[in-house]
């Protein structure tokens, strides 16, 4: 199995089950260019993958919004790792949503009216962050 393969199963098991994903789009590890690198004001976390939401997933958000993700605070999976926790904080929209994940911003094209939500694991050493109008999961973690 391919280091990609791998690692985007890996990340899989931490995401919550109610967030179906079709694709892996790019992600930061072994010198993958960080998309991070887009976001104002942002310190670059020392993971992140970008994951394509299944449209049922996409559109589910986009029609419920907040409701939908109240579910989805549980990690499918374990990673093996020493304080693993697959709980995550409630789920915040908006400008809220990106204070939750530590960004000041988004880049200059994302339109205003664009829904954000974002959630933390509860010791924030990782987080999930949802853009339904460009159909993506973007998943970072912390060393």
């Amino acid at each position: 199995m391919s280091l990609r393969r791998c690692l985007q199963e890996r990340v899989r098991r931490a995401l919550p089950a109610r967030l179906e994903v079709a694709s892996l789009l790019e992600g930061e590890a072994s010198g993958w260019p960080s998309p991070l690198r887009a976001l104002p004001g942002t310190p670059a976390a020392p993971g992140l993958l970008r994951f394509g939401l299944a449209p049922a997933t996409c559109e589910a958000i986009t029609v419920q919004g907040l409701r939908f993700l109240e579910q989805a605070r549980q990690a499918r999976g374990r990673l093996p790792l020493p304080h693993w926790c697959g709980d995550y904080r409630p789920w915040r929209e908006g400008a809220q949503a990106l204070r939750e994940v530590g960004i000041r911003g988004l880049p200059a094209d994302w339109p205003v009216h664009a829904a954000v939500y974002a959630s933390a694991s509860e010791d924030r050493s990782r987080w999930l962050l949802v853009l339904p109008a460009r159909g993506q999961l973007w998943y970072g973690w912390m060393a």
